[in-house]
């Protein structure tokens, strides 16, 4: 009897795992526009300008010091992909928290609007007004728009990616706030 539970238990998951790499692809985002980073692959929808990304990040020669990584000025997606990877190393350095094996994925709408319909459309809510981002853990998603997609929002979220890999069991929810709001507020801090 056990072995047929444990066939059950097998079965359940892997419908499970189809389920939610079904759900990730129905995301809008499939065969999309494509950055491969070293942590991060970046999709974004068509209209979003990638210089103006990379832009956005306000990431200094002295955030590339800090980190010990170049900025790759050949291209703007080599430009946008190292400045990625850079921010990605300052969250880490902020919580002091390295996950140097993490993959994940960045998804960028082209407006707020594209988000919020995004955030509705899988929750049946409204996004909530301090909804600039935010990260799924079950899919290691960053979602964000462009208009949204500056340093210190992103390192929120990247401070979220952080966490869900490094803590073997996670903190409540309003421990992992904090601490992302503390790798915010000292990536704002640095960029004045």
């Amino acid at each position: 009897m056990s072995k047929v539970w444990g066939i059950l238990l097998g079965m359940s998951i892997i419908s499970l795992s189809a389920v939610a790499c079904v759900w990730a692809a129905d995301d809008g985002f499939g065969g999309g526009n494509k950055i491969e980073g070293e942590h991060f692959t970046i999709e974004y929808k068509n209209g979003v300008d990638v210089a103006g990304l990379a832009q956005g990040l306000k990431i200094s020669p002295v955030d590339a010091q800090l980190t010990n990584l170049p900025i790759d000025h050949s291209s703007p997606e080599k430009e946008l992909a190292s400045k990625i990877e850079i921010l990605f190393n300052r969250a880490g350095d902020v919580l002091d928290m390295h996950v140097y094996s993490y993959k994940g994925y960045i998804k960028v709408f082209a407006d707020h609007e594209g988000l919020a319909d995004f955030y509705h459309r899988r929750y049946q809510g409204v996004l909530p007004c301090t909804g600039l981002s935010f990260y799924l853990a079950d899919f290691d998603t960053i979602y964000t728009s462009a208009v949204n997609f500056r340093r210190e929002i992103l390192g929120h979220e990247m401070g979220h990616a952080i966490m869900s890999h490094y803590f073997v069991v996670q903190p409540s929810i309003r421990i992992q706030e904090v601490l992302a709001g503390y790798v915010e507020y000292q990536l704002r801090k640095s960029k004045e």
